[in-house]
Order: C-alpha cells, then structure tokens, then sequence
C-alpha cells in the first residue's frame, strides 16, 4: 500500500467522506475550519469501521467531534454557513476560537536549558536525567492526526515551530557534554518517524558520540497510523539500519509508541513491524491515553495491553488525557479512572504489570494516581510523584487529597507537591475540582 494523506481539503473528494451519514458531513464541514485534520489510507482501509460511524472508536479520536467546540460557538459556525460564509468574518471567528483553546504550557525553573546565558530553542528538560529535544523536521506533522493531541497548535503553523525547535544538529551538543548527568535524550515533535532515515541520522548522529548519553528514546504513533513505515516503505531498510547502528553504539534504543485502542493492534503488519523494529535491539514502549467514549473501559484496556504484551511490546504508561481545550471532552474523572486501570489489571497477564497508571503527564509533575486510602474514616486519593522537574524536591513522595467521585481534575498536582510543607509524606492537601 502506498502512503496516501487526506486533509480537510483532500479528504472531502474521496468515497469515504461521500458515505458519511449527512449530519456528519456537516459535522466535520465546521469543525476542519477549526481543527487540523489529517487521516491516511491506511487508517480509513483497515482502521476505522464505517457503518458504525459516528460511534466507531477511531473515528472519534481522528475525526473531530462537535463536543470539542463550545455549543455557542458551534451554532454561530452552523450560522455562517447557512448565511453565505463571509470569509474575512470567518476567519476572524476561527482565529479567535483557536486562540481560546491555545495550550498553556508551563515550565518549572530549571526545564529550560541556557547556553552563554540564552535558552536553548527546541530543548526541554522534563526531568533531571532527561531532555526532550525538538528538531525542526520532527515537529512539523504525523502520519495522522488525534483530534486529542495537545500538540495540535504546531500543525499548519510555521511561525510555532520555528519558535520552539532547532535546526543545526549540534544545538543541543554543548549543553549535554557540559551536563552528564543526563543521560537519556528524547527525540520527539509531532512524529520524528515521518522522517527520512537520512534526515533522522542527522539528528540523532552527534548525540551518540556523547558517553554521558546512554539512552536514545524516539517518541511515535507510526506502528499504530502507517505500520508500513517498517516495512514495506521505500526507506524501511534504511530506517531499521539506523536503529541497529544506535545499538551498534552501546546506546539503549527505546521507541515509545503511542497506541489508544487495540484496533490499532490488529493488523498482521503491526506484528511484521514489531518484530522487525525488535531484531535491531531496540525495544518497544508502549502508552496512551484513556479517552471518553473511545477506551474507558476495562475489557479494552486489558485487550490493548495483552496484546502488545503477545507481540513482544512493553506496556509502560496510561495517561490521564490532558484537554488541551476547555471543552474537556475526553478527559475521564479521576475516581472513574482509578476503577478503570485496577480492573483492567486485573484480567490481563502479569506481565502487563509494568503499565503504570492513571498517570498524570500535562503537569510539570510525573503524578500516578495510586489507589485510595481511608484515614480516621475520610477517604482520599493516593498521589505519588514518580518523576519531578529539576531542582524541585518532589519526586517519590506522597500526597492525599479527599476522595471526590465527581471531581473532574485535581488540580494544579505541582503547586500541591512543591508547596512549603513540614510533612511531605503522606498529608492531606486541598483539592480542586476545576480544569487547569
């Protein structure tokens, strides 16, 4: 199959969009002047269900959904149309609903690296022994597109990726040489697999020749959008070539892949991939978020991590989902989710015990949400920092907040573990209920 990507433009001519039931063609007419779209032909052949549309899983997560958009602004969307569009008061109004829904990103001191007293555009230091970094080839596009991706504000927008990524592949060399005590580098974007082999090499290629450096993790949603990439694709070679030339080096090669339902799973390519991308030494890291209406329940969580386990994957995070707008359509509440991860567990192998979560990822915290507790007859939910930002004291420690079957977040999780306290461990904090 040869990779074909279908836009909001692209995608109105094809047979797939001709088969919508009508209300979804109006659907997605609206919300693609507002949300970046892009699916392939592989996720429309082999991916979505068709005749269960609207309520088929993929198509809820890549196709978006009217719940994303606050009802007023959807129904003055629904009027435009009707009234003739006037395209320069169209675009003022998408304009002004993309900057509403614009994420707020947030750094702890420290995250962002400096070199000769100036920060280090497209290098960020998650935590003491990580850096994320951000070419400029890799945040530009993915195979496909998660209508719940945070990142959305990076696609079509030339101006944010060039303000948030690096171009000389040797940007992030000096800093890392001067700090060894990182040793894990993450190469991440939007997808860097989108790349060619040959643009990828030159970007992880200076990276290797620092000692200090141990681990090379890539971050992708290429085995579940285009597992071909692997495969069959004119660069697939090249690409595994590369992966065993990491290795070759002494570097541990750890590919974080992105998967949100076992659907993705099922195609007899993923398994042709896994194994390929496994026989270069690398290993396979599985995670995703749970999505309402697309994976909160049990029995697809359990089937999801039994099989990567069966394809030789690692099950590693569930995420709470980070709603990157203020609709909060695919966030799940926390006690609902809580239920969710233990019961999955619960029915899938032991080996799939290496999963962690619910974990909260959108806070500069690394905060899984562990279980409950009782105390002199309150109940509270069990937080516990399994990663902290540089600098701040935070990580492994434990923190109680009371127990809300309604609460729909909880609030700012690094304010509640980086707050003057003389009892870290294990104290009851405030909790908060609205969406950050």
């Amino acid at each position: 199959m040869q990779y074909t990507a279908y836009t909001n433009h692209t995608f109105a001519q094809t047979p797939y969009y001709a088969a919508l039931p009508p209300a979804e063609r109006m659907t997605f007419d609206l919300l693609a002047q507002v949300f970046h779209f892009k699916v392939n032909r592989y996720v429309c052949e082999h991916l979505i269900d068709w005749e269960k549309v609207p309520e088929d899983p993929i198509y809820r997560f890549v196709f978006p959904r009217r719940e994303m958009l606050a009802p007023r602004d959807f129904a003055f969307l629904q009027e435009l149309a009707r009234g003739g569009i006037d395209e320069r008061l169209r675009q003022q109004f998408v304009a002004g609903i993309r900057r509403r829904q614009q994420p707020r990103y947030i750094s702890a001191p420290g995250s962002l690296p400096r070199w000769d007293g100036e920060p280090i555009t497209g290098m960020y230091r998650n935590f003491p022994t990580i850096v994320s970094l951000f070419p400029d080839p890799m945040v530009k596009t993915c195979h496909a597109y998660c209508s719940y991706c945070f990142r959305w504000i990076m696609f079509n927008n030339r101006k944010a990726q060039q303000s948030s990524s690096y171009r000389d592949p040797r940007t992030p060399v000096p800093w890392l040489r001067a700090h060894p005590e990182v040793s894990d580098v993450l190469f991440t974007g939007a997808d860097p697999l989108v790349l060619k082999a040959r643009t990828l090499e030159q970007y992880i290629a200076p990276i290797l020749d620092l000692e200090s450096v141990q681990v090379i993790r890539i971050s992708s949603k290429s085995l579940a959008w285009w597992p071909y990439r692997f495969t069959r694709d004119p660069d697939a070679d090249n690409l595994l070539r590369l992966f065993a030339a990491i290795r070759a080096r002494g570097k541990h090669l750890n590919l974080c892949v992105h998967f949100t339902h076992p659907r993705e799973l099922a195609h007899p390519e993923v398994a042709r991939a896994v194994d390929r991308i496994r026989e270069t030494g690398a290993v396979i890291r599985t995670q995703g978020p749970l999505i309402r209406n697309v994976n909160d329940d049990p029995g697809t969580w359990s089937r999801l991590w039994t099989q990567q386990v069966a394809l030789g994957m690692v099950p590693y995070y569930m995420f709470m989902e980070a709603d990157h707008h203020p609709q909060s359509c695919f966030r799940v509440r926390p006690a609902r989710a809580l239920r969710i991860f233990q019961a999955a567990q619960a029915t899938t192998t032991g080996l799939a015990r290496t999963v962690r979560g619910p974990v909260f990822m959108y806070d500069l915290n690394r905060v899984l949400l562990d279980g409950t507790t009782t105390v002199n007859g309150q109940t509270y939910f069990v937080l516990k920092t399994l990663q902290s930002p540089p600098g701040t004291p935070s990580e492994g420690h434990i923190k109680l907040l009371p127990y809300d079957e309604k609460a729909q977040d909880l609030g700012n999780l690094y304010e509640l573990f980086n707050q003057p306290s003389p009892n870290r461990e294990a104290e009851p904090g405030p909790c908060t209920h609205q969406l950050q």
